[in-house]
C-alpha cells in the first residue's frame, strides 16, 4: 500500500505551495476543494459500487483494497478526532462536542481522555531512512528527530512496483518512533511492514522515496546525521 498512495500524493501535492518552514503548506483554495469532495462521501460510494460489479473476482479485489484502506486509516483517524476534541474543549463543553459529533457525552469523555484516561500516545512513524553502504552517514528526512534510544530501526527491500522511484529495488535502512504527526490525509498514506508491524513514513519521507528519479533531493530530506 505504500506505493499505492503515490497516485493521490502527487494530486496533493501539485495543489500545494512549497515552503521552507511547511514543505506541504497547501492554500486556502486547495483545502477548501478537498473539503468539498469529503472523503466520507467517496468512500459511501465506493461501498455502493460494489454491488453493481458483477465479476465476483473484481468484486473481491476492489472489497479487499477498501477493507484494507479502512484498517490502514483508522488509527489516524482516532488520532485526528482526539487531537481535534482536545482543542474544542477550550471553547466547547463535553455535551456541545457530543451534539456536534452525535455520540453520547461519556464517548466525547472517553475520546477526551483515552480510553484508560490516559492521553494516547504517539504513533510511531518511519522519520528517516538511508540506503546502507551508500555514503556512510548520509539519511534521507529527519534522523535527529529523536535522541538515541527512543527510536527503533529496521531493514525493508524497497520494491514499490510500477511507480517510479530512485530507491526502487534497493535495501533501506530505516528509523522510526512516535515523532509528531504532520498531518497528512489518511487518504495519501501508504503503509510498509518493518519487523512485523504496519507502519508509514512522514510525508518528508514519503516525498523524497517517490521523488522522480534523476532529480535531486530536497534540502529539507537530507542529512548527514
Amino acid at each position: 500500500m505504500l506505493a499505492g498512495a503515490l497516485e493521490a500524493w502527487q494530486r496533493w501535492r501539485a495543489r500545494c505551495v512549497p515552503d521552507a518552514r511547511q514543505p506541504w503548506n497547501c492554500s486556502s483554495s486547495a483545502r477548501i476543494r478537498y473539503i468539498e469532495a469529503t472523503p466520507a462521501q467517496r468512500f459511501r460510494e465506493a461501498l455502493t459500487a460494489l454491488s453493481g460489479i458483477t465479476d465476483p473476482s473484481e468484486r473481491a479485489v476492489q472489497a479487499h483494497g477498501l477493507q484494507e484502506a479502512t484498517k490502514a486509516s483508522a488509527a489516524h483517524l482516532r488520532a485526528v478526532v482526539g487531537e481535534s476534541v482536545a482543542d474544542l474543549r477550550d471553547r466547547m463543553s463535553l455535551a456541545q462536542i457530543a451534539e456536534l459529533l452525535g455520540v453520547s457525552v461519556q464517548r466525547i469523555s472517553q475520546i477526551a481522555t483515552g480510553k484508560h484516561g490516559a492521553a494516547r500516545p504517539r504513533p510511531s512513524l518511519i522519520y528517516a531512512f538511508r540506503v546502507p553502504g551508500e555514503q556512510p552517514g548520509r539519511w534521507y528526512g529527519q534522523p535527529s528527530a529523536l535522541p538515541a534510544g527512543s527510536y527503533q530501526t529496521g531493514i525493508i527491500d524497497f520494491n514499490p512496483g510500477t511507480n517510479p522511484s530512485p530507491y526502487a529495488g534497493t535495501t533501506l535502512e530505516l528509523r522510526y518512533g512516535p515523532v509528531p504527526d504532520d498531518g497528512l490525509p489518511a487518504y495519501l498514506q501508504g503503509y510498509t511492514t518493518v519487523n512485523g508491524v504496519r507502519i508509514r513514513p512522514t510525508a518528508i519521507v514519503q516525498e523524497e522515496l517517490f521523488r522522480e528519479p534523476g532529480t535531486e533531493a530536497r534540502a529539507s530530506a537530507r542529512s548527514s546525521r
